[in-house]
């Protein structure tokens, strides 16, 4: 069983400074969140991109252009996160925070990485087995990040929905 405490700690090991606590570290919290799956998911399209190149030459255009909506879709999401309302949640500002709100916060983020990590992992599976020369399932994998990036931008989106509405 998950606990509260086991998921507090495996966040504080990916985002240093992780607290929702404490209201001076709140705002620390969500852009260091932020800053974190801004940056892997850019590390995640780098790969992509490589694998783009390599397809490109091989003349797999079919792979490329299933390559090139979703290095769209990741640059479009990652301007979202960093371009969208910082610190103007009534969560930021309060003193007491109920435990269910910071539980909720606390929730989207676990959601947010479990998301982002399958979006590294699978993109770092495409890159290593176009590298093996195994191309055949790239496509499917691809497709694979697409759904899990629209899932972590509803999830994103119904973070800020939640922080803002607070």
């Amino acid at each position: 069983m998950v606990t509260k405490s086991s998921v507090i700690e495996f966040l504080g090991k990916l985002v240093p400074g992780y607290d929702y606590r404490a209201k001076r570290s709140r705002l620390n919290t969500d852009r260091s969140v932020r800053e974190k799956l801004a940056r892997e998911l850019r590390k995640s399209a780098l790969n992509l991109k490589e694998v783009s190149d390599l397809a490109y030459r091989d003349g797999k255009r079919e792979v490329v252009d299933h390559i090139k909506d979703i290095l769209k879709a990741i640059d479009l999401f990652v301007v979202e996160i960093e371009d969208s309302p910082f610190g103007q949640s009534p969560l930021f500002k309060q003193d007491g925070v109920t435990d269910d709100d910071i539980d909720h916060m606390i929730e989207f983020d676990r959601q947010l990485v479990t998301q982002l990590e399958v979006i590294t992992k699978t993109s770092e599976l495409i890159y290593d087995h176009v590298l093996k020369g195994e191309t055949s399932d790239i496509i499917m994998q691809v497709r694979k990040v697409k759904k899990e990036l629209d899932l972590m931008k509803n999830t994103f989106s119904d973070r800020l929905d939640y922080f803002m509405k607070r």
